[in-house]
């Protein structure tokens, strides 16, 4: 996910209009848009305000979602923490019958990686 996807879904998930984002960072309205759109690039200065504000790191939002190994990938707590609400959220949303089938899905998950990791050692 590049930065400008990243920076509109974070702001988003905590519910930030560009205006308040931007005020919360020092910028512009019009500056949060060109991030978001791919025509402004943010400084160190103000990708560091960004992460702390969101909770997550630089590498996180410049470089969300872009490792081929995800299980090689180590999230930072607030990252982990995000991520735990983006699932929360989504499952929160599904019928009695779809909760069933993603908590089927999740064991069989967890049964692959325990065999990945008997595989390592």
């Amino acid at each position: 996910m590049s930065l400008s996807t990243q920076l509109k879904a974070l702001r988003k998930e905590h519910g930030l209009t560009q205006k308040m984002l931007a005020d919360r960072i020092n910028v512009s309205r019009s500056t949060v848009t060109g991030y978001e759109t791919k025509d402004r690039q943010p400084s160190h200065e103000t990708l560091s305000a960004m992460a702390d504000l969101f909770g997550v790191s630089i590498d996180f939002l410049i470089d969300a979602n872009e490792s081929d190994d995800s299980s090689a990938a180590v999230m930072s707590p607030q990252e982990e923490r995000l991520l735990d609400q983006k699932v929360l959220k989504l499952y929160r949303s599904l019928s009695p019958k779809s909760k069933e089938d993603t908590l089927e899905y999740l064991y069989l998950l967890t049964l692959r990686e325990k065999e990945e990791q008997a595989r390592k050692e």
